[in-house]
């Protein structure tokens, strides 16, 4: 199950993220934000594989939230949803670690495929860690084997 805050302060537009999101079965929104304050509090205290957030917001920025996170030592994916962002804030956004931006209005289906891909992009890397061991495992026990 992936773990999902949600931020923005437009509270229709939030409500609407947060459903399409609750129709997947493999996401679970764990915080749900209308200021940045907010959003880097839900994100300290639930540790979320994704946040989705908007970069205008009261409080704090999206953009100063995850500049924030980005030093913490598990960074989650950011999402980032603009009604329209200048050409500088753009470019501060490919300079941090966002995964992608979506402009308003957000395709809803597309959001949701993108997360779901994330959680089979983590299950694969978890299975391939998960085998690697096994294999490591394997050739510590021959070498322990020709040792005798």
């Amino acid at each position: 199950m992936i773990r999902i805050v949600v931020a923005d302060d437009n509270k229709v537009l939030l409500e609407h993220i947060v459903k399409a999101l609750k129709n997947s079965d493999n996401i679970e929104v764990v915080g749900i934000a209308n200021d940045g304050e907010e959003e880097l509090n839900y994100i300290m205290q639930f540790n979320p594989d994704v946040v989705i957030t908007d970069i205008e917001m009261p409080k704090k920025t999206g953009v100063e939230v995850i500049e924030i996170v980005k030093e913490f030592e598990k960074v989650p994916e950011f999402i980032v949803i603009t009604g329209g962002a200048s050409v500088d804030i753009m470019k501060k956004l490919y300079s941090l670690p966002v995964k992608n931006i979506y402009n308003k209005p957000v395709d809803m289906e597309k959001l949701v495929n993108e997360i779901e891909s994330i959680t089979e992009i983590g299950s694969r890397e978890e299975l391939i860690n998960s085998k690697l061991a096994e294999e490591n495992n394997f050739f510590k026990k021959i070498v322990s084997f020709f040792k005798k």
